[in-house]
This record gives structure tokens, sequence and C-alpha cells, in this order.
């Protein structure tokens, strides 16, 4: 459940869907609150916006595909309803395997495991530290900007391009001469660890240079801001895993 959120590509349960939905209700409503608790996070809040509508359109894609149609039918008026209760096909079709996992390959049926897999020769404290460095840089970048940068809608598209293109190049330079184990595992847990450093690393130092007073209420803002860095972050991800991909094919037919 939830392996690719990000993704159309594949099958989910209705029972997938339906928690995707309400995700996609509570982010609205945490939105609501934190902009009532902290007015001056308005402008951030496109950054909700557009991951929750990605993840609810894929996910629906998703939904789609389980009962054997185009990702397009849930534009159709009520088929929603049809989406939530509806029975999927049994069996595969031509969208992928069964999610029920009746007809799945047993590779697919591996649980979700929270422990880094590492590359070979590799350790936690090294992966820290290469983490850290570029976000370092990107929360360095973030705070140019902040201070910069007047106009509101340019800086916040220069963060987002900030963040992307920190991420890709943390990808690029970390991982180009490792044999990855796991790939999509692996690099999640990646963007996760990033994505909680840098939300982190920005708080810390509107803390300690910006002198913010510490709130309850920035807990939560915290973490909202760490699930929009990695939903967005997603994006590098698409792109350097293709890059991989390719690049191992290449390897294999040059062998």
């Amino acid at each position: 459940m939830f392996k690719n959120p990000f993704s159309f590509s594949g099958r989910i349960r209705r029972l997938e869907y339906g928690l995707s939905y309400i995700v996609f209700l509570a982010s609205f409503f945490l939105a609501g609150g934190i902009v009532e608790m902290i007015p001056k996070a308005e402008s951030l809040i496109l950054l909700l916006i557009i991951p929750s509508y990605w993840f609810l359109l894929a996910q629906g894609t998703k939904r789609c595909h389980d009962l054997g149609n185009s990702g397009f039918y849930q534009i159709i008026p009520f088929y929603g309803l049809f989406m939530l209760f509806g029975e999927g096909n049994y069996g595969a079709n031509k969208y992928g395997y069964n999610p029920k996992e009746i007809d799945a390959p047993i590779t697919q049926r591996e649980p979700f495991r929270l422990r880094i897999v590492l590359p070979q020769g590799k350790t936690n404290l090294e992966l820290l530290s290469e983490i850290l460095c570029f976000v370092l840089l990107n929360t360095l970048i973030i705070q140019l900007l902040n201070n910069y940068v007047a106009i509101e809608l340019i800086r916040f598209l220069c963060i987002l391009l900030t963040i992307f293109f920190c991420y890709l190049l943390f990808l690029i330079f970390v991982n180009k001469k490792q044999p990855l184990p796991e790939l999509n595992p692996y690099l999640f847990r990646q963007r996760l660890a990033y994505s909680t450093l840098l939300s982190l690393s920005i708080y810390i130092y509107n803390l300690s240079f910006n002198y913010t007073s510490f709130e309850l209420e920035d807990i939560i803002y915290s973490i909202l801001i760490a699930a929009m860095i990695l939903g967005f972050t997603y994006f590098p991800f698409l792109i350097y895993k293709l890059t991989f991909k390719q690049r191992r094919e290449g390897i294999e037919n040059e062998n």
C-alpha cells in the first residue's frame, strides 16, 4: 500500500484509494489551520496544493486501472462512487497485476522495510554526511533567496527550483559510482532523509539567525514542509531513475 503514490502506472485497491482521499482532504484542513495560526505561511500553501492534487490524480488513475478503465474516467461525474465501492478486476489486466496480489510475482510481496539498504562499502555515517552537505547548501541558497528576492511569486518559484536542482545534484554526485540495491526503496529513503533534514535545517537557521521564537505549532509547520519537500523531490527522483536505468542497460549491453 502506498508504494508509489505519485506514479500514474499500476493498480491500487479501493481501500488505498479511500485512504488517499482522506489524506487529500486532511491536507487542506491542515493547510487552513496552519494559515490561521501562521498567517505568513499563506504564500507557501501552493507547495501543499500541487503535490496534493498530483497525489489524488495519480491514485485515482491507478484505481481506474484496477477497474479496467483509463485514468480519464475519474473526471466523469459520480464515477468517484464506483471508484470507492466498485470491485476491481480479478487477476491481471492490461494495467498490471491485481493489487490484492492474487496473481502477483513473489518478488512483489516483499514487505516495506524501514531500514535503509546501503550499497556495498557505504556506511550510515557516510550517507548522513553526504546528505548534510547538500542540505546545508540548499538551506543557504533558500535563505539568500528569502533575503534578496523581494517578489514573493518569483522567490517561491526560485525556492522550488533550488530544491529540485540541489536534490538532483545530490543524486548524481552521491550515487553515480554506486551499484544501487533495490533502487526504488533506497532512493525513497534518501528522499525522506533529505526532506526531513532540509526542513529541520531551515527551522534551526530561522531560530538561530532570524531570531524567530519557538512555538508549538512550528512543529506541525516543519512536518508539513518536510512532507511537501518529499513530494516535490519526486520529480528529480524520476529523472535520476530514468538516467540510472539507461546507464545500467548500457553497461549490461556492453557486457
